[in-house]
């Protein structure tokens, strides 16, 4: 891989997770980094020698020297962030959700396109040996004809006061739903309540039909005192449950369980590598693509349209 100098916008909980990933690629420089808050951009500069250190990440993209930058701002920030780096000649890869709305999304990626630029979106469990294993068994027909997929995500979390437990933890959902089948649902219905707050749901459920007939089921929420990050696969043949984080599966077959021997990798360092070499790379594949993001955001809609009206809607997509 050629030499980069990136640049992290947001540097809280996850951005540091991201310049640390950074600094252990050969060939990458951290050059710069923003934040509102000095304590974090003191963190990077004393822990990781990082010695660009701006407030207004708008000043990061002056960096004539900085080919990339990676965004971890607040949600609400993405499309504006976003829209300034390209504008920038920057490649960009956001965390998810790409935006807060299709249209603004679709935005990007049509900016993206005609400037010639990468703008991938932080879907990280595209990188996950267990999903992508999940991935293969099912396109050679290993589970037989799939029936069902029940995916649960909980953990006890304060309430934010910026963001609901839908837009936070579904994109994971829609995203898994769609590269495991290869495909996006055609039907949603989605329901949820907030419960320590007037508003902003703090628990959801989600099923999704989808056009093979797989139905496929969320369970979202922060009230649980334990931290799950579970996917069950129930098919003809055989099941599996798959614990995303150790990138740990059990399969289910004729009465009798065994392991796979999956061998667990680094998800961010996958991602990250993965970003650089699609840079300027028109034959590296994009697995976590500005297209990708937007039909994400597009399935977070029809949940929040299902949920506001209580009823089945269709995806049209």
């Amino acid at each position: 891989m050629r030499r980069f100098d990136v640049a992290v916008l947001g540097v809280g909980y996850w951005g540091k997770k991201i310049v640390d990933e950074y600094t252990n690629i050969p060939g990458v420089r951290v050059k710069a980094v923003s934040d509102q808050m000095d304590t974090n951009l003191e963190f990077c500069r004393d822990r990781y020698g990082v010695q660009g250190l701006y407030h207004d990440y708008r000043e990061v993209l002056k960096d004539e020297d900085v080919v990339a930058v990676n965004i971890c701002l607040p949600n609400g920030l993405h499309y504006q962030a976003c829209r300034d780096a390209l504008e920038a000649g920057k490649h960009v890869l956001v965390e998810k959700p790409l935006t807060l709305s299709s249209q603004e999304g679709q935005a990007l990626v049509d900016l993206a396109s005609e400037s010639n630029l990468t703008l991938s979106v932080g879907h990280i469990y595209r990188f996950n040996n267990a999903l992508l294993e999940m991935r293969r068994l099912i396109s050679q027909k290993f589970f037989g004809k799939p029936y069902l997929m029940n995916f649960v995500w909980m953990n006890l979390e304060q309430p934010f006061a910026d963001r609901d437990v839908i837009v936070d933890l579904a994109p994971h959902f829609f995203d898994m739903v769609n590269f495991i089948f290869d495909d996006w649902p055609e039907k949603i219905t989605c329901t949820g309540k907030p419960y320590r707050r007037k508003e902003l749901e703090e628990a959801a459920y989600i099923s999704c039909e989808m056009p093979s007939g797989v139905i496929a089921h969320a369970t979202l929420n922060w009230l649980a005192p334990r931290k799950v990050r579970q996917i069950e696969i129930i098919g003809e043949n055989r099941s599996a449950l798959i614990d995303a984080v150790a990138q740990d599966v059990t399969i289910y077959e004729s009465g009798y369980t065994y392991k796979l021997g999956i061998e667990r990798n680094n998800t961010i360092r996958t991602e990250l590598v993965h970003f650089l070499q699609s840079i300027g790379d028109p034959f590296a594949e994009t697995r976590n693509s500005g297209v990708i993001g937007v039909k994400t955001v597009v399935m977070l809609e029809k949940s929040l349209e299902s949920l506001r009206e209580g009823r089945t809607v269709a995806t049209n997509v």
